[in-house]
């Protein structure tokens, strides 16, 4: 499956059903190469890259096989996407977290997620 979406809001939904899925290679394909992942309000991100991301998501998918997450609200400017996410069954908790992440979408791919966490 290719990235050839028709907006952000596609590419970022398709990222949304691979993580429902556990699909870790589906997932892996909507990133850019030199993606990066930050906790909202620090200057390094806690992945970068494509291949450390593989390897955060194909652990975070093996350790929780009820994972499951449903945007609450989603709002988009351009090329960036902003979803209130409510997350079930992380590494088995039975209580559900509410995060913001803020994706940025350049090229078909995305580039930059910022998570924002209670």
């Amino acid at each position: 499956m290719e990235a050839d979406f028709q907006s952000p809001v596609d590419i970022v939904q398709a990222q949304l059903e691979a993580y429902n899925l556990r699909d870790v290679e589906g997932f892996c394909r909507l990133f850019a190469a030199d993606a990066e992942i930050f906790e909202l309000g620090t200057s390094v991100p806690a992945t970068s890259g494509l291949e450390a991301i593989r390897t955060r998501y194909a652990e975070l998918f093996a350790q929780s096989p009820a994972l499951h997450s449903t945007v609450l609200t989603r709002t988009t400017l351009g090329r960036v996407v902003v979803d209130l996410e409510r997350i079930t069954g992380r590494l088995g908790s039975p209580v559900p977290i509410d995060m913001l992440a803020i994706y940025e979408v350049l090229d078909d791919r995305i580039r930059r997620v910022h998570f924002v966490r209670p």
